[in-house]
């Protein structure tokens, strides 16, 4: 629990601010996850990565498509993010939320 608050800590930054968390050069601190996935819906597999993070991660409904893909032992952010880049998806952190909406 400790280690999931440090990690939303250090995403949220200040208060009330919001920030993208998937810049270039970003440095990702989340727990590391081996993934095997076969045309799964991508809101299905923001929730399992926000159980693996212990963090609160709200996907649009406007975020649409399947994700096929295998990782191992990569950090859940980092997961999240390349998600995000391969279907163009913006991801900003408010607060202790992550917001993953469209661009």
């Amino acid at each position: 629990m400790v280690r999931a608050l440090l990690v939303i800590a250090v995403l949220a930054g200040t208060a009330h601010a919001q920030r993208t968390m998937c810049k270039p050069g970003a440095k990702y601190h989340g727990a590391p996850i081996d993934l095997d996935l076969k045309d799964a819906d991508i809101h299905d597999v923001y929730r399992l990565l926000a159980d693996v993070g212990g963090v609160n991660i709200v996907v649009a409904d406007t975020v649409q498509g399947k994700v096929t893909l295998r990782l191992k032992r990569v950090a859940w952010d980092l997961a999240a993010c390349t998600i995000a880049a391969v279907h163009k998806l913006d991801v900003t952190v408010q607060d202790n939320v992550i917001l993953v909406r469209k661009i």
